[in-house]
């Protein structure tokens, strides 16, 4: 099965998602001064990561659906780390 068919659970909307959220994300920095940017990257990069944690739910089985458990593992790693480095 292809993960890019619209009738698919949805799965072309997570993608559209993914790719409309990394836009979002790059204005809201880009938005922001050069000084606060620094400061204020981590808020809204985890918001960022929780959407896609709910697009991509914890029941994904990558023997079916490996693309879609490979980018909630990612978005997992990238929230830790961003987690310890707030620390």
């Amino acid at each position: 099965m292809s993960a890019d068919l619209p009738d698919e659970s949805g799965r072309t909307d997570r993608w559209q998602s993914l790719v409309a959220g990394a836009f979002l994300l790059e204005e809201t920095l880009a938005s922001k001064e050069a000084a606060e940017r620094r400061a204020g990257a981590i808020p809204p990069t985890l918001r960022y990561l929780d959407s896609l944690l709910e697009v991509f739910p914890s029941h994904l089985d990558p023997l079916e659906d490996f693309e879609g458990y490979a980018v909630r593992r990612m978005a997992l790693a990238l929230r830790h780390a961003l987690e310890q480095s707030g620390r």
